[in-house]
């Protein structure tokens, strides 16, 4: 039986809010823009946790293989940066499969996913209509261990 569980060091989460936005939306509950700041920046806040939420994949199912193709991009949305990967793999049974890469950081994350053609995979997650949606990911060629689990928080 596959083991399905990738052991993944836990490091500090990046606060979107900072201190001093605390004063900033103190000042703003002391004015008659409360009225119309505050629902605004609820709202996005609630939007923001929402996504985040939504990205935890779970630890459900593993995957073993060798790189075919992969590939990388960053996005942003404001302060809110997302780490997008496509990875196709083939499996000991020769059999293809295409996996999806995903992590919301803060705007000073800077790490770089080390994965390249031809590098063997350990893979946590779950498939989702034909894709695997990953969830944490063994580097056994480099031993690297990366997460998709979000390095941000609002709060």
């Amino acid at each position: 039986m596959d083991k399905i569980h990738i052991h993944v060091s836990r490091r500090k989460k990046e606060k979107l809010v900072k201190w001093y936005g605390w004063i900033f939306i103190l000042l703003i509950c002391m004015t008659p823009l409360v009225i119309i700041l505050l629902p605004k920046l609820m709202l996005n806040v609630n939007r923001i946790n929402t996504l985040l939420r939504g990205s935890r994949v779970p630890e459900a199912d593993s995957v073993t293989g060798t790189v075919n193709k992969v590939s990388w991009k960053k996005t942003y949305d404001g302060d809110l940066g997302c780490i997008e990967g496509d990875i196709e793999i083939t499996n000991h049974k020769n059999e293809i499969i295409k996996c999806s890469f995903k992590k919301y950081v803060g705007p000073k994350f800077n790490e770089t996913i080390d994965i390249n053609c031809n590098d063997n995979l350990y893979l946590t997650g779950m498939f989702k209509d034909r894709l695997f949606l990953i969830r944490n990911v063994q580097n056994n060629t480099n031993n690297q261990v990366y997460t998709t689990e979000p390095m941000v928080s609002v709060y």
